[in-house]
């Protein structure tokens, strides 16, 4: 039997999917020993957009706010 994901659904999948690439990609660039750091920052970072009825750019938003948190790598 086929699972036929809804909009709702599918936005929410792309939405962690955007969240777990930017993980990676940090992790990648500031190293594996801040993995931790980053991903309670992202997570804080993210619960400031918890309301938000446009989620569209949010990965975009907590990327630039984690990165200022984070500093130079």
């Amino acid at each position: 039997m086929t699972q036929h994901l809804g909009m709702n659904d599918l936005m929410v999948k792309g939405e962690e999917e955007s969240f777990s690439a930017l993980k990676s990609r940090l992790v990648d660039e500031y190293g594996q020993a801040r993995e931790p750091e980053i991903t309670s920052t992202i997570s804080a970072q993210r619960q400031h957009f918890d309301d938000a009825g446009v989620r569209s750019f949010l990965p975009v938003l907590v990327e630039r706010q984690v990165r200022d948190r984070l500093g130079e790598p």
